[in-house]
């Protein structure tokens, strides 16, 4: 019989477009709704508990759109995933990484990026080590570098410094030869990053989150089985200005679909 009820995604802002990018190229018959929460924005530098606020708030505002499932397109979220509450299946990101590690090596030191609080919350250390206990992750959080890609998108010199703050610490720990992109935001960057690091083999949990959503799906008879393209819906939070960055990234990256709505909403803090 199959479902039309949308599919929702949820970041802090436009970095979770990676995630809708792929899942519109895998799955292009699926409807969505994507909640980019910009006007909370950066979710990385908060307690915990403010963080788990946040996230129940967006669930229920998905839900309330009649989403059948959830994409957790931000890795801070998706750290705490065990402390949100949900109605609808949620899919994690760091899950999804954790994953797409194991499948590009098999064993030693990968290198990973992320906002401050996902890797203060050790959550990609707590997964992996439950997958296996022959690969082990060098870590770096950065305070800035999601905020630079999605604030500051046409500064390059500030871009370039921001990813090479982030970086050259794990060289200095460990001479590793692939690296896990541990936030959303931080594949919008992914070429300038193998510019500056042609050595690194780039890890984008994306595909693999959508790997895991698409078995979801066939197990539970849930695929949208119309013969037309989904419709795609974009909400974010914000001022004028979040609302113009939303729009050029759409333009940027290519976001194809039958039709977008950019909205600016006001979600109960």
């Amino acid at each position: 019989m199959g479902n039309s009820s949308p599919i929702g995604l949820i970041d802090s802002g436009i970095g979770g477009f990676t995630v809708l990018r792929e899942l519109q190229r895998q799955l292009p018959r699926e409807n969505i709704v994507y909640l980019g929460d910009a006007k909370r924005m950066p979710y990385g530098e908060r307690e915990n508990e403010e963080i788990i606020a946040f996230g129940n708030s967006d669930i229920r505002f998905l839900e309330n759109m009649g989403v059948k499932a959830i994409l957790l397109a931000c890795n801070t979220i998706s750290s705490l995933i065990e402390s949100l509450n949900a109605n609808v299946p949620l899919f994690s990101i760091v899950e999804a990484g954790c994953l797409a590690t194991i499948e590009r090596q098999k064993e030693g030191a990968v290198g990973l990026i992320a906002t401050t609080a996902t890797v203060k919350n050790g959550t990609y250390e707590h997964i992996l080590s439950s997958h296996t206990q022959a690969l082990r992750y060098i870590t770096q959080g950065t305070r800035t570098l999601a905020n630079v890609i999605n604030n500051h998108p046409g500064e390059l010199a500030l871009l370039r410094q921001n990813i090479k703050e982030a970086i050259d610490p794990i060289f200095e720990r460990e001479r590793v030869s692939a690296l896990l992109l541990g936030c959303t935001h931080f594949p919008i960057v992914r070429k300038t990053i193998e510019e500056m690091y042609p050595c690194l083999s780039i890890i984008d949990p994306a595909d693999k989150q959508i790997t895991l959503l698409k078995e979801y799906l066939e197990k539970n008879n849930a695929f949208n089985e119309s013969k037309y393209d989904g419709v795609t819906r974009i909400c974010a939070t914000g001022g004028e200005k979040d609302y113009r960055i939303f729009e050029n990234m759409i333009e940027q990256l290519a976001l194809g679909c039958s039709e977008l709505t950019l909205e600016q909403l006001d979600i109960d803090e």
